[in-house]
């Protein structure tokens, strides 16, 4: 009893003393704030500025990484069991237990002194927290109260308590039980008191909120919480994750953001929330953006409210948003806030997204530069890529139908203008004839044109010279006026017509667009991945700046998804208003390994299987032999070389649209570049031709401007001229590589219609015994011919629109050949017809259709059955002329 009695008597001492030191300590805060109080640095913010050498956070735990513990561990360390249980969120609810860190002798009256002058006065249970290290900051010398608020020390002691708190668990051996202590967290305080409120230094989340500063610089933050983990993208593939965006929700931006993650992000002074994208999100739930990570950011963008804020005082909006391309995980060691270099970090190439936002800085080597290309946008949302002579011939025919259209519109609203300035012309009245002395005083230009409009013959010869000048000048400004009038009425009704969709005078919205292939240079030597470059609106100066074989460093680039082509990656770059390029130097050893320059391929060395041109295109020159399908959409076409050599180059569209029908003709000598190499064909029968495919930056030729390919082309003239009867030779080699097991028709009798110095880029004109005739689906030399579908060498077409084709075919070929015409005989003397004068016809008819006698077919003509026959508009599609030559019918 006596023991339990004195402690109550200590007790209730200890809570009268504490209450009157609390007390004491309000009437000094309440006289500090009626008083000017001059700053005084704290001992911390000394020690940081003094100029000395001190040892990095690195250095100090002599170089270990950060390693987790058990509670058992820490607690061996000497680490308090409540410090394990720190978190982010609940660092602002911790309250020390005093009797943890001082001794009873400490308590004088009721309080604490600590560090630079504090008084800590705790709670009557002995603890004290956020409210308590208020009142004491608040009561240090040179701390002025007015200056800070509650939620100021609040949210600085919350993550004041959860760095010391991360650092006894971090390093338990060394900082056990020496950062989380009343005094660090005081002095803590003091230094933030000191750098932000007197010295007026902000952090890099205060500045940015504020809008004083740009949140694309690079910034260090650190992950302390998750607000949302998103929808969990990890259940796709990776390859779809990298490659792929999220469907968009119709529901709106609240349902698009669901899908993402949202994470809280710290600079050690403020948070801020931040949104990730879906790559960002796949490593939220795959654990690679955990909580207590620091990550490097660049590129970031600020979103939400548009106002100046304080962080303390931000709504909810405002967020940063970040993105997998501008985003690294950084050192445990480095400081958090603004980098130490603001510029973007460097990135692989390989370690790109395509939906992850902007790319700060690549290092890039250019491998092939393409012609330009052209994108117009349709009224109704599509587009269409146009090569040069596309885009030269459409800009010529819209440039023709626009000129028409507004000629017309023009004539309708001239039309309309007189009709309704008839109507709403003055009434004439009563002519009224003036006399002389009247006529004399009309002086004004306007009453003299209304009195010479109501007679003009009377009063035009009695007017004097200054009156004519009057009524002139009159006549004129009436004139400008009515024209003036008639123009704003056309250019309305032109803007009206250009603004409606489907007009006939819109303009047409073309973008130009520049393809480059890159490759990362940083990447071993020997890599293929390749990706695609696009540059909208390219200036001169930057396409005189980007040569092939060179090194960049491109700043400020955006990703895609990209078609996949050969040896390109599904990712692709695009430069925006913001990209800039940096020449680098590259020397001549390290370029070798990276990079190869174009040449002229041989035709027989594209049958090397292990051949692996650069970006998997070549460049190649020949004369064009053969085109098939030339009016279809995909035709393909033949070229020869010297040795007799060929190959099969298919294209993307038809000639027509991509503007090359004049280019690519029989005979023709063709440059083309930027040839995509096709597998080699596992058909024996097409074993020898090597196909290529000519895409859409496939760029055609007859005069190169290309060095290798102007040599190649002279070459090749050179060694054709040589050689007689090549085109001949090369027909019918073509023949027989092609059919292969196919049966061919003999060619008939041929007497050498080419010559060795004839020219043969054009066509040579033959007698009807020297035609070369067409064999199988090639189209002859001297004529452009449809091949009929039965002869090619697929015959294993179970199409019925190709069988039905191929009985009629069959159906053809059976209809004998008509009587030969008899010789004209030789007569001595002219019939009197024969000598007469032939008279021009007057009129011709050439609406009227020849009655001409049919020749009567056999009886032997086999009639197809009932399912054999064949539609009419099947049979008109079919070339009778070339099966007249194929089955060797002598007219």
């Amino acid at each position: 009893m006596p023991l339990q009695r004195s402690l109550l008597q200590c007790v209730c001492v200890d809570a009268e003393c504490l209450q009157l030191a609390r007390d004491m300590q309000d009437m000094r805060i309440r006289k500090k704030k009626r008083q000017t109080i001059r700053p005084l640095p704290g001992s911390l913010y000394l020690a940081k500025t003094s100029g000395v050498a001190r040892l990095t956070l690195r250095e100090a735990v002599g170089g270990w990484h950060p390693v987790q513990h058990t509670h058992k561990q820490l607690y061996g360390y000497g680490v308090h069991r409540h410090v394990s249980d720190i978190s982010s969120e609940s660092a602002e609810a911790f309250r020390f237990v005093c009797r943890h860190f001082f001794r009873r002798e400490a308590f004088v009256e009721g309080r604490i002194q600590l560090a630079d002058g504090g008084w800590l006065i705790p709670r009557n249970d002995g603890t004290a927290g956020k409210h308590e290290f208020h009142r004491a900051l608040c009561d240090s010398p040179g701390v002025d109260p007015k200056l800070i608020s509650e939620d100021w020390v609040f949210n600085h002691y919350r993550w004041v308590v959860w760095k010391r708190a991360c650092m006894e668990r971090a390093f338990p051996a060394l900082m056990g039980s020496l950062c989380l202590t009343p005094e660090q967290v005081l002095l803590q305080l003091k230094y933030r008191y000191d750098l932000e409120v007197d010295n007026s230094k902000r952090s890099a989340l205060r500045k940015i909120m504020e809008r004083d500063d740009t949140a694309v610089k690079t910034l260090v933050l650190c992950v302390c919480g998750v607000v949302t983990k998103g929808h969990n993208p990890t259940r796709q593939s990776w390859s779809e994750t990298k490659n792929k965006t999220p469907p968009e929700s119709a529901a709106g931006s609240k349902a698009k953001s669901s899908l993402v993650g949202l994470i809280w992000l710290t600079d050690g002074w403020y948070t801020i929330k931040a949104q990730l994208d879906v790559p960002l999100t796949a490593m939220l739930h795959r654990g690679r953006l955990a909580i207590g990570g620091k990550v490097l950011v660049h590129g970031a963008e600020l979103v939400g409210s548009q106002d100046a804020c304080s962080p303390l005082e931000a709504p909810d909006s405002l967020m940063l948003k970040i993105g997998a391309n501008g985003t690294r995980a950084a050192r445990w060691y480095t400081r958090l806030g603004f980098y130490s270099n603001p510029s973007p970090f460097l990135l692989p190439l390989s370690s790109l997204y395509s939906n992850g936002g902007p790319v700060g800085c690549v290092d890039i080597v250019v491998l092939r530069s393409y012609p330009t290309q052209w994108m117009e946008k349709k009224s109704n949302g599509g587009f269409v890529f146009r090569a040069g002579r596309a885009e030269e011939r459409e800009a010529r025919r819209h440039g023709d139908a626009k000129h028409r259209a507004m000629e017309i519109l023009f004539a309708k609203i001239q039309a309309q203008f007189e009709k309704e300035e008839d109507v709403c012309g003055k009434p004439r009245g009563r002519r009224r004839t003036l006399r002389g002395r009247d006529i004399e005083t009309l002086l004004d230009g306007e009453e003299l044109y209304g009195a010479v409009e109501n007679d003009p013959v009377y009063l035009e010869g009695r007017l004097s010279e200054q009156q004519r000048e009057a009524l002139n000048s009159y006549r004129r400004c009436v004139g400008e006026r009515r024209q003036a009038a008639l123009q704003e009425r056309f250019r309305q009704a032109l803007e009206s017509t250009q603004e409606g969709e489907g007009g006939s005078c819109h303009n047409r919205d073309v973008t130009a667009i520049w393809k480059l292939s890159v490759a990362d240079s940083r990447a071993k030597p020997g890599s293929n991945a390749v990706y695609l470059l696009n540059i909208w609106r390219p200036s001169m100066d930057l396409q005189s700046l980007l040569k092939e074989g060179c090194r960049y460093r491109a700043y400020q680039l955006s990703t895609s998804e990209g078609k996949k082509r050969a040896g390109n990656t599904s990712i692709q770059l695009t430069a925006t208003k913001k990209t800039q390029f940096q020449n680098l130097q590259a020397s001549a050893g390290w370029l070798s390994e990276r990079f190869q320059a174009r040449e002229a391929v041989g035709f027989r060395v594209l049958l090397n299987r292990d051949l692996k041109p650069l970006c998997g295109e070549v460049d190649l020159v020949g004369y064009v032999i053969s085109i098939t399908d030339r009016q279809g959409h995909s035709p393909v076409v033949y070229l020869v070389d010297g040795w007799l050599d060929f190959v099969k180059v298919r294209c993307c569209s038809s000639l027509v649209q991509q503007g090359l029908e004049e280019v690519v003709k029989p005979l023709a000598l063709v440059a083309l570049s930027n040839l995509q190499l096709r597998a080699h064909p596992s058909s024996p029968i097409h074993s020898a031709i090597p196909g290529l495919y000519a895409g859409d930056l496939v760029s055609f030729s007859t005069n190169p401007k290309e060095p290798h390919l102007q040599e190649a082309a002279a070459q090749l003239r050179t060694l054709v001229q040589g050689q007689e009867h090549f085109f001949r030779t090369a027909e019918e080699r073509l023949c027989n590589l092609v059919q292969g097991s196919v049966q061919c028709l003999p060619l008939p009798p041929w007497t050498p219609g080419w010559k060795a110095d004839a020219k043969p880029d054009a066509r040579t004109t033959m007698t009807p015994q020297q035609s070369v005739r067409s064999v199988g689906p090639f189209t002859p030399l001297n004529r452009v011919v449809h091949p009929p579908p039965t002869c090619s060498s697929g015959g294993d077409n179970k199409d019925p629109k190709s069988l039905k084709k191929k009985r009629g075919l069959d159906y053809l070929c059976r209809i004998p050949s008509p009587p030969p015409l008899c010789p004209l005989g030789t007569m001595t003397l002219p019939l009197p017809c024969v000598s007469k004068t032939f008279n021009t016809p007057r009129r011709a008819e050439t609406h009227r259709i020849l009655k001409t006698p049919l020749a009567t077919a056999p009886q032997h003509v086999h009639l197809p059955l009932e399912d054999e026959w064949v539609e009419d508009e099947e049979l008109v599609m079919i070339d009778t002329q070339a099966l007249h030559d194929d089955i060797g019918i002598d007219t």
